[in-house]
């Protein structure tokens, strides 16, 4: 019951029945406290008997009856509690104790309705008291009644002209696109009226906003939103910056704008694994990655399609007011090599794909190598042999790619990992070749020399790199 601390504070609400003698301010915080610490550490019963000794002194005392619906409830007396619990709503609480209590119990309970309805008369009684609509707001969240919550909000910003409200009901505008596709027209008047006045100051109102756009049918506006001043003001981290442009762009079909996006993201963040694969998946379009990706979260949260990249490549992501969808849904799953017909289109594929390995790896040599910027780039040279291969190239490259892994990174305890989605992608489509390039490690780990035997210094550790390599190879 993580709020009763809080809800402590304050005058607790008495009851409208008259009462023969008002309670003490000071002595029922003092008489509450014990009753609070037995309810917060699951002393029912002990809670119980404290309030039913407080409520033979007062026994209309509303806070007190709320609590002894909360720890009813908590015994399995969850009727006799809500029994309780409504008699006080009934009486149309003032008290911001007594309501939050009340609103406390009826989520405990999943009672959203009448957690809506107490609100309802609440404000009806006090129709500027912002607070009470702001608890009327999430009340509406919680029953999923996003009309209600809409018109809430804009009652909030008329009391209050804060134009953080007129957001919340863009939010609520964006859960009713589906029942209702004009709420989306509106909401992106609205947000531009609020861009006109400069009152998108936040990042998450930017995010609300390019998502309004994007979902409105305006993904062009979107992206040029999220690539603008004001993005660049509003996402000051340049790495989400650069991944929020080439997902957009992505979904736009504009595949060499979400390329120069993920490659600059690489200057950010030069060991992004998502990103190196996402400018192969547009370099070499048809080809799937070793490892499935991850769906991409575009501005606002709706969800990337995972195949939106690599099916057709990027030009074929679109969007709807579902969402991320790629065009080609029939596409079969990858359990060969794709099947794509010779061409030149083959040709160019793999050579676009050979360069951007190469480019990955040069930059990552001048920053210092896989020390200083991580091992994702050198990873790369087997990621683009594992592609080429579905495009054509002869399969053993994939082998020697992942044995020159293995070379340079064999004594890193990571590099078992990093190779398995190519072992077993291998295995899956050609076991001869898998069980070739098993001996093929085998031996090449049964070849090194040993090291030499020197207790501690150089020689332990030359002689844990060498056990690190042998278990890879094996691996």
């Amino acid at each position: 019951l993580r709020p009763l601390v809080w809800i402590r504070r304050g005058t607790m609400g008495k009851s409208t029945k008259p009462a023969a003698a008002p309670p003490d301010t000071i002595s029922l915080h003092r008489k509450l406290d014990p009753i609070y610490e037995c309810v917060d550490t699951g002393q029912n019963k002990a809670a119980l008997k404290l309030i039913g000794d407080l409520l033979k002194k007062y026994p209309t005392l509303q806070i007190a009856r709320v609590l002894k619906g909360i720890t009813l409830s908590r015994m399995g007396m969850e009727d006799q509690g809500m029994e309780l619990c409504e008699e006080v709503r009934a009486e149309g609480p003032a008290d911001d104790t007594v309501l939050n209590t009340l609103a406390l119990f009826y989520k405990n309970v999943g009672a959203a309705q009448q957690q809506v309805e107490m609100f309802e008369q609440a404000s009806e009684r006090d129709p500027r008291n912002a607070e009470h609509l702001t608890l009327l707001f999430q009340a509406y969240a919680r029953a999923y009644d996003f009309v209600k919550q809409q018109q809430c909000a804009m009652k909030l910003y008329r009391l209050t002209n804060n134009p953080k409200h007129v957001m919340w009901a863009i939010c609520a505008m964006l859960m009713q696109a589906d029942a209702n596709p004009t709420a989306l027209a509106l909401a992106a008047g609205m947000c531009s009226k609020l861009e006109a006045k400069g009152s998108i100051a936040d990042r998450e109102s930017l995010l609300v906003y390019a998502r309004v756009l994007r979902e409105s049918g305006q993904g062009e506006k979107a992206l040029e939103l999220l690539e603008g001043d004001l993005g660049e003001r509003l996402l000051p981290m340049a790495a989400e910056r650069a991944v929020l442009c080439a997902t957009q762009a992505a979904a736009l079909g504009k595949s060499e704008a979400a390329a120069k996006h993920w490659r600059a993201l690489l200057t950010h963040a030069p060991d992004d694994w998502a990103a190196m694969s996402r400018v192969l998946d547009i370099a070499m379009p048809t080809t799937r990655a070793a490892a499935a990706h991850k769906p991409q979260v575009p501005a606002g949260d709706t969800r990337m399609a995972a195949r939106s990249h690599s099916v057709g490549g990027a030009g074929f992501a679109k969007v709807s007011s579902e969402g991320f969808w790629s065009d080609d849904e029939t596409v079969a799953e990858l359990l060969g090599r794709v099947s794509v017909k010779d061409g030149p289109d083959r040709a160019e594929a793999i050579e676009r794909g050979r360069t951007v390995s190469a480019e990955v790896r040069a930059a990552a040599d001048a920053l210092g190598g896989a020390l200083e910027v991580g091992r994702g780039a050198y990873l790369l040279d087997a990621e683009f042999a594992w592609r080429a291969a579905q495009l054509g190239d002869p399969e053993s490259k994939v082998g020697d790619a992942m044995m020159t892994y293995w070379r340079d990174f064999g004594h890193w305890t990571s590099c078992a990992r990093d190779l398995r989605p190519y072992c077993d992608a291998i295995r899956r489509t050609n076991a001869r070749a898998a069980r070739e390039f098993s001996d093929r490690f085998v031996d090449a780990a049964s070849a090194m020399p040993e090291p030499e035997r020197v207790v501690g210094g150089d020689g332990a550790k030359e002689a844990r790199r060498h056990l690190r390599r042998v278990i890879a190879a094996h691996a």
